[in-house]
C-alpha cells in the first residue's frame, strides 16, 4: 500500500514473511467495500503501477469469511549470496551469527503466532499456520526435490533451531517448563509438590497432544486440496 512498503532495507526470509503476514492483515482489517491502493512495482521497472483493488470474502458463500484480494502472496526469491570465511575464526563467528540471528527470529515468529492464537480466540494469525510432522515431511520433500545441498543444510538447520526454541518454552511439559520448577524450587527453598507438578505436566501434555492431532489434520488436508 502507498507509503507502506512490503520490506525495509535489505529484504530477508523473515522480514518477508514478516511483512507478508502484515500486508494480509491489512486486507483482512480493511472496511469492506471499500478499495485499497497498491503501488505495485514490477521486476526490472522504475515506475509502480497504481492500483485500486476493493478486498472480497475469500468464500463467496459466507459473506463473513476473511477479505481477500485474490492473489497468492509470497516472498519474491531473488538468489543466495555466499559467504566465505577467511580463516576457521571467522567462519565460526559467521556461523554463531548467522545460528543467533535464526534463532532471534524463530522465537520472535513463535511468539507473534502464540500471541495472535491467545488475542483472536484460538485462529492463527493472517499468513501463519502450523504444521505438524507430515507437513514438514512435504516441505522437506520440496527442499530436497530442489537438489540444492545448501537448502536442504539450511532447512535442517532451520528445523533443529525450531525445535530447540520450541523446547525452550515455559510449559511444564518441555524442558522449559521442567527449567521453571528447577529455579522455583532455587528461589523459594522448597521443592514443589510432585503430585502437583505431574497434574500440571499432564493437563499441558495433553493440550500439546491435541495442538499435534489438529496440525497433523491440517496437513493431510492440506495434501488433498
Amino acid at each position: 500500500m502507498t507509503g507502506k512498503p512490503l520490506t525495509i532495507g535489505t529484504p530477508t526470509a523473515y522480514t518477508c514473511q514478516d511483512s507478508i503476514s502484515s500486508f494480509i492483515t491489512d486486507i483482512r482489517a480493511a472496511d469492506p467495500g471499500n478499495a485499497l491502493h497498491l503501488s505495485i512495482l514490477k521486476y526490472n521497472t522504475k515506475t509502480a503501477a497504481e492500483v485500486d483493488i476493493k478486498p472480497l470474502p475469500s468464500d463467496v458463500n459466507d459473506v463473513n469469511s476473511p477479505l481477500s484480494i485474490g492473489v497468492m502472496i509470497a516472498p519474491n526469491y531473488m538468489g543466495n549470496e555466499f559467504v566465505k570465511a577467511t580463516n576457521p575464526v571467522d567462519a565460526a563467528v559467521k556461523a554463531s551469527n548467522e545460528v543467533a540471528e535464526l534463532t532471534a527470529q524463530t522465537a520472535r515468529g513463535i511468539f507473534k503466532l502464540l500471541g495472535g492464537f491467545v488475542s483472536s480466540g484460538g485462529k492463527a494469525p493472517a499468513g501463519q499456520s502450523l504444521s505438524g510432522p507430515i507437513g514438514v515431511i512435504k516441505q522437506g520433500s520440496d527442499v530436497v526435490a530442489k537438489n540444492d545441498f545448501t537448502a536442504v543444510l539450511g532447512f535442517a538447520a532451520a528445523i533443529s533451531v525450531n525445535l530447540a526454541v520450541v523446547n525452550s518454552l515455559p510449559l511444564p511439559a518441555l524442558d522449559g517448563g521442567q527449567l521453571v520448577f528447577v529455579l522455583l524450587e532455587a528461589l523459594t527453598g522448597k521443592k514443589v509438590d510432585q503430585k502437583k507438578q505431574e497434574e500440571i505436566t499432564s493437563v499441558f501434555l495433553l493440550f500439546l497432544v491435541l495442538v499435534s492431532v489438529g496440525t497433523t489434520v491440517g496437513d493431510v488436508g492440506n495434501l488433498f486440496r
